[in-house]
């Protein structure tokens, strides 16, 4: 059997929905050229995976590795990565990453994709890499869909989290990590001991996998087995070349990155333009010696265009599938829940199927408590689609009063990112769009289930005509 990576995952992707694959050969430059692209793309309703074959380096080389982005960009084309539905894959991506498969290691480095070519010492330069610049901000190339690997100290477990990375030299990448996020907690601990921390980043693999290693369980927890869970198979590793034949990376990534991050040592990241679609502020954050590259003779550069729906969609898919298990265990009405990309996961819509008085405010409660990041929760009933936003903006606009509706909490943790909270706490709100229980509420209009089942659009009008309709965007 051919092992999942992002190259077997692509071929298939061409071969069975070729229209959702786009290759551009034209010549375009790693600063702005490609955002421009992904942002028009993006205004126009359009999320292709897209393929730039000619395009230069931050040394201003040509590459020689193409760069692949909007991987993401699709909730269908990502329900159809993890053999799922648009409507379940929140849930079902959550389901499988909590029951891990245990990885396996390859003894012979040679059977290993990422270790086609190797580059230690004074052979390192990243920027033979065509990291992208996306923002007249930003400082310089970054690393924005690689995923940071390293190891608890006290327990030898894996962990690994999608944090960008400024190349600052041709051996130096500054990496910005959130004071609580689980890689900083293993730095802490490294550092109690004076010592380095082993790190590596790694890039491009199958959307499963990749979605695999941004899970968000406790700490500490082994990614590896989580993306061997969404895998459906074991996740293959392989010993790295200069971090000791203990630290594992992905054996079928398409680049691996290893070296140290020093101990007590911060320097200025940033600023950089983030995924809430502003730009964030420059900080202090860890340094990154390189000591090695490794990567395969025909490697892809997986980039994710942030602020855009690419990243967005994959971060909203995270916290979907963890709130749907929340709420599966607390409200008994729950029926489904969306975290919409245009929300940038600050929002949820929750739908509850004959709701009891007060469950709606249960489910808002359950919801803000779950997921630190959630800012604005709205409960419609069942007759309302989730995913649909102008079913729910419809309930919103029908089915609540908010006097009445409203539920507002101050004082709460929040996402340092968002532009319009304070330094340290947010306030939070959830919606009751349910339908009222003091009286009888007005019924949908709908025609009969028959009718619509039985009359088709393509045998009244010319499939041609159907397809020269421009569509409107909402």
């Amino acid at each position: 059997m051919a092992v999942s990576d992002l190259h077997t995952y692509l071929a298939e992707l061409e071969r069975e929905h070729p229209g959702e694959v786009v290759h551009v050969h034209r010549q375009i430059d790693h600063a702005y050229e490609v955002t421009a692209i992904v942002s028009q793309l993006d205004r126009e309703n359009r999320h292709p995976v897209l393929v730039f074959h000619n395009i230069n380096t931050p040394s201003g080389a040509k590459s020689k590795i193409p760069v692949v982005t909007n991987l993401f960009g699709s909730r269908r084309r990502t329900a159809l990565a993890l053999g799922s539905t648009l409507e379940k894959v929140g849930s079902d991506y959550y389901r499988r990453a909590s029951q891990p498969r245990e990885p396996v290691v390859l003894t012979d480095r040679r059977e290993a994709p990422v270790k086609q070519v190797i580059q230690k010492g004074n052979e390192v330069d990243l920027y033979e890499m065509p990291a992208l610049v996306h923002h007249d901000t930003d400082p310089g190339p970054y690393f924005t869909a690689a995923y940071i690997t390293s190891y608890d100290i006290d327990t030898g477990i894996d962990n690994s989290a999608m944090q960008r990375g400024w190349m600052r030299t041709r051996n130096e990448i500054r990496v910005s990590l959130n004071p609580h996020c689980h890689n900083m907690l293993n730095l802490r601990k490294h550092e109690r001991l004076n010592k380095d921390m082993k790190v590596a980043y790694w890039s491009g693999h199958h959307p499963a996998a990749l979605l695999g290693a941004q899970t968000r369980f406790a700490y500490p927890w082994s990614h590896y087995g989580s993306a061997g869970g969404l895998l459906s198979e074991p996740l293959r590793l392989v010993p790295s070349e200069t971090l000791g034949d203990d630290f594992l990376v992905p054996a079928d990534a398409e680049v691996v990155v290893e070296g140290i991050m020093k101990a007590h040592r911060r320097v200025a990241e940033g600023p950089f333009g983030e995924y809430t679609g502003y730009v964030g502020p420059q900080t202090a954050n860890p340094l990154f010696e390189v000591t090695a590259i490794t990567r395969r003779e025909d490697a892809y550069w997986h980039d994710i265009a942030v602020g855009y729906t690419d990243i967005q969609s994959m971060m909203a898919l995270a916290a979907e599938g963890a709130l749907a298990d929340s709420l599966k265990r607390r409200i008994p009405s729950f029926r489904n829940v969306c975290v919409p990309a245009s929300g940038v996961t600050f929002h949820a819509y929750v739908q509850l199927a004959n709701p009891q008085p007060g469950e709606a405010r249960d489910a808002i409660m359950c919801a803000v408590e779950a997921q630190p990041g959630l800012k604005h929760v709205f409960v419609v009933d069942e007759d309302v689609n989730v995913f649909n936003e102008k079913e729910v903006l419809w309930a919103i606009a029908t089915r609540s009063q908010w006097d009445r509706d409203a539920m507002v909490f101050t004082g709460l943790r929040g996402i340092r990112l968002d532009p319009s909270a304070g330094e340290h706490t947010t306030t939070k709100a959830g919606l009751d769009c349910t339908k009222p229980f003091d009286g009888p509420f007005p019924t949908r209009c709908k025609i009969p289930e028959e009718v619509g089942q039985r009359i088709q659009l393509t045998d009244y009008i010319a499939a041609e005509t159907l397809a020269s309709i421009p569509t409107e965007r909402e």
